[in-house]
């Protein structure tokens, strides 16, 4: 096996294993998400993420966000709302 047939391999396993993610709320102020792919817009008031699967998007004042984890990130300040959306809106 070469170098390329394992690159792809690898990258194969990597999208099976991340095919969904875990959401957790704490009260109004903090979601920890585990599976996120990437930061679609950041700032005090909105946080856009596109996660696995959907993509997600949390309202509210004095967002922070800080990273635990390779795709894990925890969000903080005070929560407003949480809107799903689907990968073809992203």
């Amino acid at each position: 096996m070469n170098v390329n047939e394992l690159a792809v391999r690898y990258e194969n396993f990597k999208k099976e294993l991340t095919k969904h993610s875990d959401i957790q709320i704490t009260d109004d102020n903090e979601i920890v998400l585990d599976g996120c792919r990437r930061v679609l817009k950041y700032d005090e008031n909105l946080i856009t993420l596109e996660l696995s699967v959907i993509g997600i998007s949390v309202v509210g004042m004095g967002l922070k966000m800080k990273n635990f984890n390779i795709g894990g990130v925890v969000i903080s300040g005070k929560i407003h709302s949480i809107t799903f959306i689907s990968k073809e809106e992203l």
